[in-house]
Formats: structure tokens, C-alpha cells, sequence
């Protein structure tokens, strides 16, 4: 039987997948210089076939992990989108929710210890100064000792 290669022989399934089809192909005379400069590289024992076999093999492989590579980053890339956008609501209504409950304790405070507002511009600022210097932890033993040096 011809082993010459036809869309009729490819799509014959008793031909095992490993069988050796033959057909003609055209190329330019720097490609048949690189297979031979491939041949003749030490410890390679290659003929043309095997170089054109493992070409098409390695650009098969390329190609094809760089449509999963670009799938799985695009499904991925949204998978992370979509948790990064579900957190930073989650953070702006905790975030509001703790404005309100501190803005209730402020008043109250205020309220109770009825201060007015020469001295409320006098701790807003002084805590102030200190969220920055201390970048935001502010130890209440040494809040407690300053408020009773002044």
C-alpha cells in the first residue's frame, strides 16, 4: 500500500498514529542548511526527518501552551478581579461602619464632658501629631500620662 500522506490516509483509523507517512515539501535552501548543521552537532544521531519531526513537535508544544498560558491568565487575571473588587467592598462598608461608631463616641464624649471648642481643636490636633509620629499605634498608658501632665 502507498505510505504517500492524503487527507483520505489521515483520516484512515486502522493506520497506527506512529506510522511513517510520506509527502513532499518545499523549502528553501537555508532551512535544509540549518537541518544539517543540526545533524551534524555532536551526539546527535538525527537524519532530516527526526530535526523536522522534533521542529514540528517543539512548535506544536509552543503553541499550544502559550493558548493555555493566555486562557489560564485571562481566567485567573478575572478570577482575582473579581476577589480584589468583592474585598475592597467589604473594607469600605467596615470602613464606614467604624466612622459612624466613632463619630456616635466623639459626640457622646463631647457631650458628656462638655468641652468646647478651643479644646477639642487642641486634641484633634495633638492626635493628630501623634497618629503620624507613631504611624498609627498609640499606646493608652502613654495617652493616659500625657493628658495628666497637661
Amino acid at each position: 500500500m502507498d505510505s504517500v500522506v492524503n487527507s483520505q490516509r489521515l483520516a484512515d483509523n486502522s493506520i497506527d498514529a506512529s506510522e511513517k507517512l510520506r509527502t513532499l515539501i518545499y523549502l528553501k535552501k537555508e532551512s535544509y542548511l540549518k537541518i544539517d548543521s543540526m545533524i551534524k552537532l555532536p551526539g546527535t544521531n538525527l537524519s532530516r526527518n527526526d530535526v523536522i519531526e522534533k521542529a514540528i513537535d517543539f512548535y506544536f508544544a509552543y503553541t499550544t501552551s502559550q493558548i493555555s498560558q493566555d486562557y489560564l491568565c485571562g481566567v485567573f487575571g478575572a478570577k482575582m478581579e473579581g476577589l480584589v473588587g468583592n474585598l475592597a467592598t467589604r473594607i469600605s462598608k467596615s470602613n464606614f461602619r467604624n466612622a459612624v461608631e466613632s463619630d456616635m463616641f466623639t459626640r457622646m464624649l463631647a457631650t458628656v464632658f462638655e468641652i468646647d471648642r478651643n479644646k477639642y481643636d487642641k486634641l484633634r490636633a495633638k492626635a493628630i501629631q501623634d497618629v503620624k509620629r507613631t504611624n498609627g499605634s498609640i499606646d493608652i498608658l502613654e495617652a493616659n500620662n500625657e493628658m495628666e501632665e497637661d
